[in-house]
């Protein structure tokens, strides 16, 4: 999936069942799938906290999730060193890419599920605010640890791009906040958004769609 824009042969045999595939468009993979694909980035020394739309469906407890992964690398630049990925790539089978900012994913087919992560930094424009990170959420899936951002964080992410998807989706957001299955708390939401120079536009967006 896109994200929003924030302005700022193997050599061993695999404890996981890894396929390589072509890939066909978003996928649709399982929370197993999921924990599976962040012990063999983190067996590698990739570690990072989930900051795109998978952080809402952990929050809801959901089991399945759509399209990619998107993860804030939070240990060593996988810019810098690449060839981590190409080492994961070669042992399982998987395939490289880029995303739409020219940072680094990979797609590994888990069990006959394709699970893509998006590899995001902070660099250029592209920024998460550390109270962000910092301030993750701790999931624990199918015994693997698994750290996205905290929902309220996510809304305001949504909020300050601004983009017609964004929109879409604190739209689709706030009808599950209006039939309880989320709550969030909105002075969380209004200190995040103090983060940023548009907090207003950010306040005002929300109202507008969220609440």
């Amino acid at each position: 999936m896109k994200l929003f824009c924030v302005y700022r042969s193997t050599g061993r045999t695999p404890l996981i069942s890894f396929t390589s595939r072509v890939r066909l468009g978003d996928s649709v993979f399982s929370s197993r799938a999921l924990s599976k694909m962040i012990d063999v980035l983190r067996a590698k020394g990739v570690d990072g906290v989930i900051i795109g739309s998978t952080s809402i469906e952990l929050a809801l407890k959901r089991d399945s999730f759509e399209g990619d992964v998107d993860l804030l690398v939070t240990s060593e630049s996988v810019l810098v060193n690449y060839g981590v990925l190409e080492e994961v790539a070669r042992s399982y089978g998987c395939t490289l890419g880029s995303t739409w900012l020219g940072t680094p994913s990979i797609t590994c087919f888990i069990d006959n599920e394709e699970v893509t992560a998006d590899l995001y930094e902070n660099m250029h424009d592209f920024y998460i605010p550390n109270e962000m990170v910092e301030d993750a959420i701790e999931y624990q899936v199918h015994g693997t640890r698994v750290k996205a951002i905290k929902p309220e964080d996510y809304i305001v992410l949504k909020a300050f791009a601004g983009r017609s998807e964004d929109l879409e989706a604190l739209r689709k957001i706030g009808e599950i906040i209006r039939r309880r299955e989320l709550k969030i708390d909105r002075r969380l939401v209004e200190l995040r958004a103090e983060l940023f120079n548009e907090r207003r536009s950010i306040l005002r967006r929300l109202s507008e769609y969220l609440w």
